[in-house]
């Protein structure tokens, strides 16, 4: 069995959470069990895997499997069927029902999405503090009770199963200085409880039991190494350690070999013991890899995520049928994707092509949204570059487009490009490592610039948007350039691990 570690999984997808799902597609296509496991509690789970056309037992979460939860049939939980007391008075705002009894305020029943399905309840004292709140999953299950203390904090949640009964409860309790530490208890758990300090503790448990419940010989692909690494290095019980490199390893891409790691992979690489082998997303990644940590493990090059072949199977979008002088960059809107550098490049175009969007589409972390639409403003660019957001639809945004974006400070072997590039979207990407000039055919099926050379990024656009012959020339090229990353071309790449592991009967605990 093949597992894939992560945090959580979200409506709002990054690109190694649309890695994972596409991964273990290919994995189930070709018969190799496989599921993607999160550890996060979240309510909305089943209808994410829902809408990313996965079925209940593709992911394995924590919650799911000590509450017995993973398969709920689905039955919401309306406001029409919540019984209040028979004297108690209704009164709807908004979202929000609230419920009183003789005058005081007893609880406020909120709603989920636009209709009457209710998300949870608050339930108040005499004295108009909140005493719990109870809420209900998206399949309509009572999932988690949170009780709070005299001061508003919270002091307990209780985590339920289908059975009605409690399987994970969590205290928050304050230690000897007055800081909070949280703790973990697994209840009614083959016949037996567990107590644990912190979630990381926790995880260690349910990767143990996951991988003992499962008679087969184990791999763990570790995707999320910040989150998950702790609880994969301290499991109990052998299996087979993997690191996925999804993004550069290093700091300073001029120095792979002394320069400081990347905050996300610095503990794993600094535990390159505990793993058994490592996937590097290029070539030149994995020789990197090696030239660094050494060849004590094996190091594998699989990209990342490969071009279906529903996909390469459709029929190209005519040229002339793509929106004139559309430009997109499709990646969080991150400092360091840099979408301030596409904005004042796309000033130049906006000059020579009045006509001229730019559309940035992707979700936000933290003020990044906030700094670009004060320099949007402050460039007068408003109505010309334009926040669409999150689309679960954004091959239909490749289709739409003259030219794509993606002028990176840093990439691993972006998904982004390979998309977009299977939808005949000529590219201009900042040549950055890794992944950029693997994908890329510089001057054949799009342009590779240099970080932080706006001028460069501006001429780019210009070039390409002044020859419209050559740039569908670059389109129909993209397209045949994607045939490279096939559905065949990519899981013959993940075989040779597969083979390893298969053949290699040694495991590490």
């Amino acid at each position: 069995m093949y597992y894939f570690l992560n945090d959580n999984l979200q409506f709002s997808k990054s690109g190694i959470e649309e890695a994972e799902i596409n991964r273990l597609r290919l994995f189930k296509a070709h018969h190799n069990a496989a599921a993607i496991v999160t550890r996060i509690f979240a309510m909305d789970l089943h209808a994410v895997i829902q809408g990313a056309g996965l079925v209940d037992a593709d992911v394995i979460n924590l919650f799911d499997f000590f509450c017995g939860s993973q398969t709920v049939p689905t039955q919401p939980l309306m406001l029409a069927d919540f019984q209040v007391p028979a004297d108690a008075i209704k009164t709807r705002k908004g979202r929000q029902v609230q419920v009183f009894q003789q005058g005081k305020l007893l609880m406020v029943i909120y709603l989920r999405g636009q209709g009457d399905e209710i998300s949870n309840v608050q339930y108040f004292d005499v004295n108009g503090k909140t005493l719990k709140m109870t809420w209900w999953d998206t399949r309509g299950m009572k999932c988690l009770e949170q009780f709070f203390d005299w001061t508003g904090k919270i002091a307990q949640e209780a985590y339920f199963g289908p059975d009605g009964q409690i399987h994970l409860e969590k205290l928050h309790l304050l230690n000897h200085v007055g800081k909070e530490r949280l703790t973990w208890r697994v209840l009614n758990y083959r016949e037996s409880s567990w107590t644990f300090n912190g979630l990381n503790e926790l995880t260690r448990f349910f990767y143990d039991e996951l991988n003992t419940m499962n008679q087969d010989e184990n791999v763990f692909i570790c995707d999320r190494t910040v989150e998950c690494a702790w609880g994969l290095f301290n499991m109990t019980t052998p299996a087979r350690k993997v690191l996925h490199l999804h993004n550069n390893h290093v700091g300073d891409a001029s120095d792979v070999l002394h320069s400081t790691l990347n905050n996300n992979y610095a503990n794993a690489l600094n535990n390159w013991d505990e793993w058994d082998a490592v996937i590097a997303a290029t070539p030149q990644q994995s020789a990197d890899v090696v030239a660094r940590f050494g060849k004590s493990i094996p190091c594998f090059t699989i990209p990342v995520g490969y071009v279906t072949d529903e996909t390469l199977a459709m029929s190209p979008t005519s040229f002339d049928q793509r929106q004139s002088n559309l430009i997109v960059q499709v990646a969080r809107l991150a400092p360091e994707k840099q979408q301030n550098h596409s904005i004042e490049a796309f000033q130049q175009v906006k000059r020579q092509f009045p006509d001229a969007k730019l559309e940035l589409w992707g979700y936000a972390n933290g003020d990044t949204e906030k700094a670009l639409r004060q320099q949007v403003k402050a460039a007068h660019l408003e109505d010309d570059v334009l926040f669409k957001g999150y689309t679960t639809d954004v091959n239909a945004v490749y289709n739409r487009a003259q030219i794509g974006l993606l002028p990176s400070r840093a990439e691993g072997f972006s998904l982004m490009l390979l998309e977009a590039q299977a939808h005949g979207l000529p590219m201009i990407a900042n040549d950055v490592k890794y992944g950029p000039s693997d994908i890329i055919q510089d001057g054949v099926s799009g342009i590779l610039t240099t970080d932080g050379n706006i001028q460069q990024l501006a001429d780019a656009m210009l070039d390409l948007l002044s020859h419209q012959d050559k740039l569908a020339e670059f389109s129909a090229n993209a397209y045949q350039n994607a045939k490279r990353y096939s559905e065949d071309e990519v899981y013959d790449q993940w075989q040779r691990l597969l083979t390893y592991f298969n053949s290699n009967a040694e495991v590490m605990v």
